[in-house]
């Protein structure tokens, strides 16, 4: 009896006569998800699916437009005995599927009612699309006729000759890379951001992304289903295109629906593989470098964003396949909400959403780890956009933050508040709201956490070990060799300069005329005398000039130690300009870090530098102390070495314009650190990365100062 009044509900009446039917654009497909059986309905009017477990399923098999609810309600008592579910599951059933306009019954209908869910339902996808403050959607045509007729040309190609001709065509290129990644990646930062290039790469992405898209739409047609939305996706502002091709979620083989996520991927890295073995071929010129372009953006772009499975891209619906969890990301969102429900607020009634414990061991490390990573893209975009253009970044900042964290938070608020589910447990909610915020309060401005600054920096040794030529000139002797011990004033190598040579002698016969003068003057003229003394001082004082500048073509060691000469085999008959590097001179004097750092750190580095931390290029895994000794007061763009550059594998963005090299894109600013004693100087010139430790900080101050920068940078306040 108790079982029997436990299965009846008083709202049975409400729906007793309804004759449902599934409407006639329904569509049901049988699918095995991690070996249980779930049953996908395809609404293609509206292009969703949803799934629903075999109970469900037999309610709905009933479902044929000539029985009323009571006479299906018979039926499943005859059918089921025991597991009839209570009539108040079939009534939430009833109304899921006429809240996805999946069923119609043979009552009047409410057509004002049927517009208005219609017309929400068009203005919830439209909001949808501006939602998403990284991509923007813009539907525009309807391939799938154009596809079906691509498709009678491309069919040979689907099974395994297209995966042999993939295969002989990537493999051989990939093989190839390791031979050729040195001229693939030399200046490859210079390349990419000059303005040309930038120009060729505005024409190249979309037209690969075409091709890209038209992989998932063959994909999909080939394995029956139907294409009906192309149209423009506004990447970070920037149009590329995209194909609705979410019919492939009715496949029945979980293979099927992963490789249509997985042929624009692969359509990419074959067009890049061609692209690789034109650019092999060809000289350099245009055509080359349009061969380049495409290598990059058909391989690098693909693999960093369309396979990575934290963004709703292509690697979020192969990952989903592969694990066979349909609707990974939203499910493990109601899943952290069934959690803040049951276990926040206390509504222990609350049901977890349908799930197998293995699928709930995904929603729990997923949810948290794709919000995280899409607020890192969205606000990493934003700061770089900002760098370039202000006021763009802040708007896209802005929009992040409303689109992805104030919308969903005030829904989630509004819930709480209006929720009937929560009204017994108002105290409740209102104690967890507050501890949350404070909570985050707290993290944000009050709990210090680590911080330090990273820069790269070259070895080099004090100017008093540097040898350096005096004087332009070609240099005609080297007196020492390399790797002899010098003395200080020790002659390592001697230079001429011809024109100096004339002027000492020219000057010298000026002197001696002068002289001349006031020896036939003296005694005679006394007056004259005077002034051709004069005359005579003038001249002496210019060839003691030029005789000092003579003596500075000598190099000459100015310390004790090992010398060490740049190419001393090409150095005779070298010209040099005054400072020019000769050699060096090791052993006395200890090497030091030339480091430069953005200007978004530079006030870090001088006011809060508490400690300074070394690893060298022979040695990453040690770590060597140093310490912050000088800067240079102003701000520049001339690198100390070529190797902090992005050509020299640095990360430092050069200036496309200079051809020297060694120019920065923006201003850094230039510190020397002084190293232990017992570092070695034979690594003088090579690359080395530093670690500035400042005093522990909480992160909202630590945004706070970042954005603050930001805005005193743009307005140079």
């Amino acid at each position: 009896m108790v079982q029997t009044t436990a299965l009846l509900s008083t709202n049975w009446y409400r729906v007793q006569r309804l004759r449902p039917r599934l409407r006639g654009h329904v569509h049901i497909h049988r699918h095995a998800y991690r070996g249980e059986v779930w049953y996908v309905m395809e609404d293609r009017v509206a292009g969703k699916y949803h799934r629903f477990n075999p109970a469900s399923y037999r309610v709905i098999s009933l479902f044929d437009g000539k029985r009323d609810m009571d006479a299906v309600w018979k039926r499943m008592t005859d059918l089921l005995a025991d597991d009839t579910p209570a009539q108040e599951e079939v009534i939430r059933l009833l109304g899921q599927l006429h809240g996805a306009d999946l069923i119609q019954c043979d009552v009047d209908p409410d057509v004002a009612e049927l517009f208005e869910r219609r017309g929400k339902d068009r203005q919830r996808k439209t909001m949808s699309r501006f939602m998403n403050p990284i991509s923007l959607r813009f539907p525009l045509w309807d391939p799938d006729r154009a596809l079906g007729r691509m498709l009678r040309w491309l069919r040979p190609l689907h099974g395994r000759w297209g995966l042999a001709l993939w295969l002989a065509v990537v493999l051989p290129a990939l093989a190839l890379t390791p031979l050729y990644w040195p001229d693939l990646t030399e200046n490859f930062g210079e390349q990419m951001l000059a303005l040309d290039n930038l120009l060729i790469m505005a024409v190249i992405f979309p037209l690969i992304k075409i091709c890209h898209e038209m992989g998932h739409g063959l994909a999909t047609r080939v394995r029956g289903g139907e294409v009906h939305e192309m149209g423009i996706m506004l990447l970070v502002f920037f149009p590329i295109p995209y194909v609705e091709a979410s019919s492939a979620s009715a496949f029945v083989k979980k293979t099927d629906r992963m490789m249509v996520g997985a042929a624009g991927m692969l359509t990419e890295l074959f067009i890049a593989a061609l692209a690789f073995y034109v650019w092999v071929l060809l000289e350099p010129g245009f055509a080359r470098s349009l061969a380049y372009n495409t290598i990059v953006l058909a391989s690098i772009t693909t693999l960093l964003f369309n396979a990575n499975p934290l963004l709703r891209y292509d690697g979020y619906y192969i990952l989903a396949d592969a694990v066979e969890i349909p609707n990974l990301g939203t499910r493990a969102n109601k899943h952290w909400q069934y959690l803040a429900e049951r276990y926040l607020f206390g509504v222990h009634q609350a049901e977890p959403p349908p799930a197998t414990p293995g699928e709930r061991r995904w929603f729990i490390g997923y949810a948290p780890l794709a919000f995280i990573y899409r607020m890192f893209v969205l606000f990493g975009i934003a700061l770089f956009v900002a760098q370039q253009y202000f006021f763009i970044g802040v708007l896209m900042a802005l929009w992040g933050l409303v689109a992805s964290l104030g919308v969903p938070l005030y829904k989630g608020i509004a819930a709480l508040v209006t929720g009937p589910q929560y009204a017994a447990h108002t105290a409740r909610v209102r104690s967890v709201l507050a501890g949350a915020v404070a909570l985050v309060l707290v993290l944000l401005f009050v709990v210090p956490l680590p911080h330090h600054s990273m820069a790269q920096g070259v070895v080099w040794l004090p100017e008093q070990a540097i040898l350096r030529a005096g004087g332009n000139g070609f240099i005609t002797t080297v007196t020492a060799s390399a790797r002899e011990a010098v003395q200080p004033g020790q002659e390592v190598a001697q230079s001429q300069d011809p024109t100096l040579t004339y002027n000492v002698a020219q000057q010298q016969a000026k002197l001696d005329e002068a002289r001349t003068r006031y020896d036939a003057a003296w005694g005679v003229n006394p007056a004259q005398a005077s002034q051709l003394r004069e005359d005579m001082r003038r001249e002496q004082a210019g060839l003691d000039r030029l005789l000092d500048a003579a003596a500075q073509l000598t190099i000459r060691a100015t310390a004790s130690g090992t010398l060490l000469l740049d190419q001393p085999q090409d150095l005779p008959g070298r010209f040099v300009r005054k400072g020019d590097v000769i050699g060096y001179v090791v052993g006395q004097y200890t090497p030091v870090v030339r480091v430069v750092a953005a200007q978004s750190q530079v006030d870090l580095v001088r006011q809060a530098t508490r400690q300074v931390e070394i690893r060298m290029p022979y040695d990453m895994a040690h770590v060597w102390p140093a310490q912050l000794v000088r800067e240079v007061p102003k701000a520049g763009k001339d690198l100390p070495s070529p190797a902090l550059g992005q050509a020299g594998g640095g990360l430092i963005a050069m200036d496309p314009r200079d051809e020297k090299g060694q120019k920065s894109l923006e201003s850094l600013f230039e510190f020397e650190l002084r190293l232990p004693p017992q570092v070695q100087a034979s690594f003088i010139g090579s690359r080395v990365h530093v670690r500035f430790e400042h005093p522990a900080e909480p992160i909202g101050i630590r945004i706070w100062q970042t954005v603050r920068r930001l805005f005193l940078s743009q307005f140079h306040v």
